[in-house]
C-alpha cells in the first residue's frame, strides 16, 4: 500500500522511511511501540533535535520500537482520505492507532490544528474522554506543554520539562501497568509517582465569569506537578546516528546542543524561561559527538546549538579546537545564536 501510495504525490522522499540510520525493529519481539510525532512537515520536523533525542534514546532499549510519524504533505493526505487508509509510521508502515504510546511535540500554538489532523487521519479519537483501552496512551512535551490548557482535552498527559530521562521511566511505569494489565485509569495514576507529568483529568478547574482561572484542585490528594530537569547534559545519551534524509532539510546538518537554558533573563523570552537554569556539555563532550556524528553520516556542515551559543563558558578554546580538527576535512561551522552567518572553517585562520 505504501509503494501505491508514494508514487502518487509529488514528494516521495518524505515518506520513504528506510534512510540511512533510521532503525527498524521487529515488533514481535518488543514489549511497547511508540510513534514519535512531529506534527508538521518531514523536512521541518526531522530538522528538530528533540524528536532525534528521543528517537534514540528509546530505540536503545531492546524492549521498544520508536517509530517517526509527520504531517502528510496535502497531496498525501488527500489519498490517504480517498483511500480510507490511517496515516502510518514511516519505518514500519504501522497504523497510528497500533502503537501503545503516541508522543507529539508541542513546538509552536500554531501547530494545535495539526495535532488534531494527525489523530483523525491516525484513526484515532479526538478528546481523550472518547478513546478506550484499546487506543494509545496520547503525550504532549515541548515548549507549549508549560501551557496544556488549550490542548487538555486532547491528550492522556503531558510532560513538563526535559524528556532525556522522564520518557525512560514513562516506558518503565507503562509496562509495569501493563504487565499487571492495569486499566488506562490505573495507568494514568501511576503516572502521577513520575515527577513533571501532568495529567489533564486528575484536575478540576474552575473558572470565573470573565473566563480567567479562579482555582486548579487535584482530585488525587498530594498529586503536584513539577517541572523536570536534567542538570548533567554530559550524562545523558546524544545521538550520534542521526538518520539521513533523501531530501533537503530546513537545517540540513549535524546540531550538537552545546547547553541548555539561557544567562541573559529577557522577560519576553519564554524559551529563556523554560529551560532554566542554565546547564552546559563539555567541550570534550561537544567534540566526541561531534567527531561520531560526522563518521556516522557523512555530514560537511555542523552546527552548536543552544539559546545563546555565545555564552558558552569554553567557547573561546572550543572554536579553535574545531577549526585545527575539522577544517582539513573542508567540514564547516554554523553557529546557531539568532541565525549567525555561516563561518567556512576551512577558511577562517587558527588563530581566530
Amino acid at each position: 500500500m505504501r509503494n501505491e501510495i508514494i508514487s502518487l504525490v509529488q514528494r516521495p522522499s518524505r515518506y520513504l522511511g528506510n534512510e540511512i540510520n533510521s532503525i527498524h525493529k521487529d515488533h514481535s519481539k518488543t514489549r511497547t511501540k511508540v510513534a514519535l510525532v512531529f506534527p508538521d512537515l518531514y523536512e521541518i520536523g526531522m530538522s528538530h533535535l528533540g524528536l532525534k533525542i528521543l528517537y534514540h534514546i528509546l530505540n536503545r532499549r531492546s524492549d521498544v520500537v520508536a517509530e517517526r510519524v509527520f504531517s502528510p504533505g496535502i497531496d498525501y493526505e488527500e489519498i490517504l482520505i480517498g483511500k480510507n487508509h490511517p496515516l502510518c509510521s514511516l519505518e514500519s508502515y504501522t497504523p497510528l492507532n497500533r502503537f501503545d504510546i503516541v508522543g507529539f511535540t508541542l513546538q509552536h500554538e500554531m501547530s494545535y490544528t495539526n495535532i488534531l489532523n494527525i489523530l483523525s487521519l491516525g484513526k484515532i479519537p479526538i478528546r481523550s474522554k472518547q478513546r478506550d483501552e484499546d487506543f494509545p496512551l496520547i503525550i504532549g512535551g515541548g515548549p507549549c506543554a508549560f501551557n496544556p490548557e488549550p490542548l487538555a482535552d486532547f491528550f492522556d498527559l503531558f510532560v513538563i520539562g526535559d524528556g532525556e530521562e522522564i520518557i525512560i521511566e514513562i516506558i518503565d511505569t507503562y509496562q509495569e501497568c501493563r504487565g499487571n494489565r492495569r486499566t488506562k485509569k490505573e495507568i494514568l495514576e501511576a503516572m502521577t509517582g513520575i515527577k513533571g507529568i501532568y495529567i489533564p483529568s486528575l484536575f478540576e478547574i474552575d473558572y470565573n465569569r470573565d473566563g480567567t482561572i479562579s482555582k486548579i484542585r487535584p482530585l488525587k490528594e498530594g498529586y503536584t506537578v513539577e517541572k523536570r530537569n536534567v542538570y548533567d547534559l554530559n550524562s545523558v545519551d546524544y545521538p550520534t546516528f542521526p538518520v539521513v534524509p533523501y531530501t533537503k532539510l530546513i537545517h540540513d546538518r549535524i546540531s550538537v546542543e552545546i547547553d541548555r537554558g539561557c544567562t541573559q533573563g529577557c522577560r519576553f523570552c519564554h524559551a529563556g524561561s523554560i529551560y532554566r537554569p542554565v546547564r552546559e556539555r563539555s567541550e570534550e563532550k561537544i567534540i566526541e559527538i561531534l567527531e561520531e556524528s560526522i563518521k556516522n553520516t557523512g555530514y560537511e556542515e555542523f552546527s552548536l546549538s543552544s539559546l545563546s551559543s555565545g555564552d558558552h563558558s569554553c567557547l573561546g578554546g572550543l572554536i579553535p579546537k574545531l577549526m585545527r580538527k575539522f577544517a582539513p576535512s573542508k567540514t564547516d561551522r554554523k553557529s546557531t545564536r539568532l541565525n549567525s552567518s555561516h563561518i567556512p572553517l576551512s577558511r577562517m585562520p587558527s588563530s581566530a
